[in-house]
């Protein structure tokens, strides 16, 4: 016989202070792991916030890295830039000289055939406007050129004019005013210019034709400088410029430039390889004890929800075992318990199964 049988009171009591054992645990448990999910998060906050730090200071650190050798590749670009720019320049200048040396022969000679024009024009008796190239275009012109530029003329002359002062001026007097515009026109210019003709071209023809000899020797000059300006251009051989001094620069430059390349590569793989690897082991140390005090403390309160955890089971397998078959489980709480023991203490009952029948009986009547 136990001592549900022989002293039920103390048996009820021990239930309860058991209950409320267990209570306490329950609400120690719910502390603890409140305690360790805090403990958890600020573990792991810190431990982000390290993590953070190490990836900022690994990309700034690279960063400025970068910008130290792209700033010194950037000066040299700059150098080679300027150094290129003035190798252009040496070499058109020498284009130019080299262009003006081997026309100067054909130069030498259009000056030549003018003054011959000029000559033959005074020989002659010819005026000198036989031998302007503003008489060729109007009378005798020898280019595509200039026959576009007599072309024009007689447009401006004979279409644009009469046009122009017809709708501007006299549009209101009616179409045959442009009749007597384009006649006056006519009439003016174009007599004149048959006019000028006659005086010229008609009375000088043997000096006419030999200005016109000489202005096609003229252009075909032209055109061989105009030819010889090309092929000039496009050689491809520089030898002709002296451009030494300059190709030694670019060169130099330019190998300075690939060596601050090559240094810049050489640095980042040393920095991705080397250095980066020394900046998180610096950081991590700094912050170890710190972060190493969290986890300790992480772990003091997953011990103390574990070592909860078990005493809760314990004690729950002792109620059930202990006392719940004897009280039954829905008298398993603290005011039943209490009230079972008054029951006791005022003499209503002397047994545990007589005492649960009157605090049944009693909560019927209620």
């Amino acid at each position: 016989m136990g001592l549900e049988t022989e002293n039920p009171k103390l048996f009820l009591e021990q239930a309860k202070a058991e209950l409320e054992n267990y209570h306490g645990i329950q609400e120690r448990l719910q502390e603890s792991l409140g305690k360790e999910k805090e403990a958890k998060q600020a573990f792991e906050k810190d431990r982000s916030a390290v993590t953070e730090k190490i990836e900022k200071t690994i990309k700034d650190r690279q960063k400025e890295l970068e910008q130290s050798y792209d700033q010194k590749i950037s000066q040299s670009s700059g150098k080679i830039k300027k150094a290129q720019s003035e190798r252009d320049a040496a070499k058109n200048k020498g284009i130019k000289e080299r262009i003006a040396d081997e026309s100067a022969p054909l130069k030498q000679e259009n000056i030549e055939l003018k003054r011959q024009m000029q000559g033959i024009c005074k020989r002659e008796g010819a005026p000198l406007f036989i031998a302007s190239k503003f008489f060729a275009v109007l009378y005798k012109p020898v280019s595509f050129v200039e026959v576009l530029i007599l072309i024009l003329l007689f447009l401006l002359i004979f279409a644009a004019l009469p046009l122009g002062l017809y709708f501007f001026l006299l549009k209101s007097k009616g179409i045959l005013f442009l009749a007597g515009i384009y006649l006056l026109d006519i009439l003016l210019f174009g007599g004149l210019y048959v006019f000028v003709g006659n005086r010229t071209v008609g009375k000088y023809r043997e000096v006419v034709k030999q200005s016109i000899a000489i202005r096609k020797r003229i252009l075909r000059n032209k055109k061989s400088m105009k030819a010889l300006a090309r092929e000039i251009r496009k050689d491809s051989d520089e030898g002709h410029y002296n451009l030494t001094e300059y190709d030694d620069e670019l060169a130099c430059l330019t190998q300075e430039r690939n060596d601050f390349i090559a240094q810049k590569q050489n640095a980042l793989h040393n920095f991705e390889t080397v250095s980066q690897e020394i900046i998180r082991d610096e950081i991590e140390n700094a912050e170890r004890e710190g972060l190493e005090a969290l986890k300790a403390e992480w772990q003091r309160n997953t011990e103390e929800r574990i070592s909860l955890e078990a005493a809760e089971r314990e004690t729950t397998l002792k109620l059930s075992k202990e006392f719940e078959q004897y009280i039954g489980k829905k008298h398993m709480n603290v005011e039943d318990l209490q009230a079972m023991i008054q029951i006791l203490e005022e003499g209503k009952a002397q047994s545990l199964t007589e005492t649960i029948l009157k605090l049944e009986e009693g909560d019927k009547t209620l």
